[in-house]
């Protein structure tokens, strides 16, 4: 198969382009017809199957992923509405984490902010190597849809519980030259 802009003959393809094509026809400040630009790693999210040893509760994760769930910020409780009960938690970091463990709701994120003269070349180094698979399970880039002049990055890993797997993608993030300091959300660990 042939990259249909390049001419470069290539074994995967993205709406026929190769991988530099099509992030380069995809620039965070030229897309406006969508909120996000997303790059994926093949390689890592085949690597991560299976990595999760944590068991499921398949009632509690059908819950969390269908919104029955509510935030008392008075109570400073989180409600879950399963088929059979309401499930009420305080909210604690250990609690959050548990809940992550028991829901396989895992997928952690390195928050990356730049502004509009900075993010087109941001983002090249993000989805490159995103795409080859030295970055994370998964990236994405908001758009000039969003109609602001401050863009976020964000950059998946596969459970932000695997502390080895997060700081691995912070550390190839400060190689990269991400080097201020970041937020990995589910917990807000900031390294």
């Amino acid at each position: 198969m042939k990259c249909k802009k390049c001419k470069k003959v290539i074994t995967r393809a993205l709406n026929e382009l190769c991988v530099p094509c099509y992030i380069e026809g995809n620039l965070p400040t030229k897309v406006n017809d969508t909120s996000w630009v997303i790059a994926g790693s093949y390689e890592r999210r085949k690597e991560a199957r299976g990595k999760n040893s944590h068991e499921f509760d398949d009632n509690l994760a059908s819950a969390i992923v269908k919104e029955k769930t509510a935030i008392d910020k008075e109570k400073n409780t989180i409600s879950i509405q399963t088929e059979n009960e309401v499930v009420l938690i305080p909210i604690t970091t250990e609690n959050i984490d548990g809940l992550a463990r028991k829901s396989g709701i895992l997928i952690g994120k390195w928050l990356i902010h730049r502004m509009e003269s900075e993010i087109d070349s941001s983002w090249k180094v993000i989805a490159e190597n995103t795409w080859s698979g030295k970055l994370g399970i998964s990236a994405k880039v908001s758009t000039s849809l969003h109609k602001s002049k401050k863009y976020v990055v964000c950059v998946y890993t596969y459970d932000y519980l695997d502390l080895e797997d997060a700081k691995g993608i912070r550390a190839k993030l400060r190689t990269l030259g991400f080097d201020e300091e970041l937020a990995i959300n589910q917990t807000s660990i900031r390294i």
